[in-house]
């Protein structure tokens, strides 16, 4: 089963863009909202992630990723995030 991880991944020096990108483009599908935040679906769990994600920010980035419960939810952002949890939560 999928569930939603946000993602704040501020990588160590020398790593690309295109490099956390093909990493993010594990999940199911992803919705980047801030510089270093994502939202993801994925049917891995957070120890997964951490293994994918960790070379990427070792020894001086920092990389946080939280399981999210959806069932709670407020907040403003961007319309275009609402329009992709919902496609997302549906898919």
């Amino acid at each position: 089963m999928a569930s939603f991880y946000h993602i704040y991944l501020q990588p160590k020096k020398g790593v690309t863009e295109k490099q956390i990108e093909e990493k993010i483009n594990l999940s199911l599908d992803w919705y980047k909202y801030a510089p270093s935040c994502w939202v993801v679906k994925s049917t891995s769990d957070v120890g997964k992630w951490q293994t994918r994600l960790k070379p990427l920010v070792e020894p001086e980035g920092a990389l946080l990723i939280l399981k999210i419960d959806t069932s709670e939810r407020q907040g403003w952002i961007a319309k275009s995030f609402w329009e992709w949890y919902k496609k997302a939560r549906n898919s």
